[in-house]
């Protein structure tokens, strides 16, 4: 992949650094906040528009995903796909969730979109997440709505075995101008994980995933 075009929609993060993920190409309000962990370097890439092109009006496919290049801490691989609705609409949370299944299989057309397939192989852990706005709360899916999402990240996660509950690889992103430091809510998965762009507000990334693993 030529350099000039890594810098088109891929933006490299090393530890300490934070940068807010958002969709200002479709005025989407949604927020995610993040903040990379010590021994930590990672991509963001924009998939819509970016990693994935081409693809004719109306396809569904997510807006971004976190790619880990380098842990030293924890030595995962990790994968974190996002698509950043901001609704409070049910029927658009759901076609959330059905845009991130659609990307993957876009991701594993290699021939299409061979500097896609990285991205989902090889990989510890897949996560995914929908990220709401912080003037509006995101519905809650019921299990069976997200269920082959949650079945092709388990299969996509080559640590497949430490995963108790498959449901622990979805979560709702949820910032909140209130929140002083990001935290994991929620008796079981799918979890919320609660954030806003300041100070401790930053979720990081990635232990904040790996909590999900060790709370369900």
């Amino acid at each position: 992949m030529a350099s000039n075009q890594k810098q088109t929609f891929i933006v490299e993060l090393t530890e300490g650094k934070n940068r807010v993920i958002e969709d200002r190409e479709h005025k989407s309000k949604a927020i995610v906040p993040i903040q990379i962990d010590s021994g930590n370097s990672v991509e963001v890439v924009q998939v819509d528009g970016g990693l994935i092109t081409g693809l004719s009006e109306g396809k569904p496919i997510c807006d971004s995903l976190v790619y880990t290049i380098k842990d030293t801490s924890t030595n995962l691989n990790i994968t974190w796909i996002l698509e950043l609705k901001g609704t409070q609409n049910q029927k658009n949370a759901k076609h959330a969730v059905e845009q991130i299944v659609q990307s993957i299989q876009y991701m594993q057309q290699r021939v299409s979109y061979p500097q896609a397939e990285k991205y989902i192989t090889d990989r510890d852990f897949v996560f995914a997440a929908v990220a709401g706005a912080p003037d509006k709360t995101l519905p809650v899916l019921n299990n069976s709505e997200i269920k082959t999402l949650c079945k092709t990240l388990r299969a996509l996660s080559r640590r497949r075995k430490d995963i108790k509950d498959m449901f622990a690889l979805f979560c709702y992103v949820r910032p909140n101008k209130k929140c002083k430091k990001a935290e994991v809510k929620g008796n079981k998965p799918p979890y919320d994980i609660l954030c806003y762009r300041k100070n401790d507000g930053y979720i990081p990334y990635p232990s904040m995933l790996t909590q999900l693993l060790k709370r369900s």
